[in-house]
């Protein structure tokens, strides 16, 4: 699978900015703490492999893409529907310090109406991490791709830890 370019890369970027993000310029955080990412993982829920990107803006202005291939989650027992094991992958060389940055991440040729978006202007939080996942652990959501954060990952420094919500 070929790495996303940067012409990809733009060509994507002003399709997601006509499709949804103008008028979203302005901070909403209360406070001058910009968040640290502190993680990018993803998660496959989904009895099918995928290929999870993800694309970071700052403004316009791309600053991180990467792409991962996923493998499917394993069934409980081979008939179950239940997930014993989901696919997973660890995204590397985001940038950390994403005070004004967007995070938009899609499965496969999923098109941009149906990207998943992160905001890190509307976090007022010292660090954060964050979970790309396909699917749910029910099965209701098949191939669906949503975000999930948490305040108080584990691998923040300790003087930016904050308490889970």
């Amino acid at each position: 699978m070929s790495a996303l370019t940067r012409r990809r890369a733009l060509q994507l970027c002003s399709v997601a900015l006509a499709g949804g993000t103008a008028g979203c310029a302005t901070s909403s955080r209360n406070s001058s703490v910009d968040p640290t990412l502190s993680e990018l993982d993803a998660n496959n829920y989904d009895f099918r492999s995928y290929t999870v990107s993800v694309l970071v803006l700052d403004g316009d202005e791309p600053v991180y893409s990467a792409e991962k291939e996923i493998g499917p989650a394993e069934p409980e027992e081979s008939d179950s529907s239940e997930v014993a094991r989901t696919g997973g992958a660890r995204f590397e060389g985001f940038p950390t310090d994403v005070g004004d940055y967007v995070l938009y991440a899609w499965r496969d040729d999923q098109p941009t109406s149906e990207w998943a978006a992160f905001d890190f202007r509307e976090w007022d939080t010292p660090c954060l991490g964050l979970n790309i996942q396909i699917g749910d652990v029910t099965g209701s959501q098949t191939g669906e791709v949503s975000i999930w954060y948490t305040k108080d990952p584990d691998r923040c420094p300790a003087e930016t830890t904050t308490a889970s919500e």
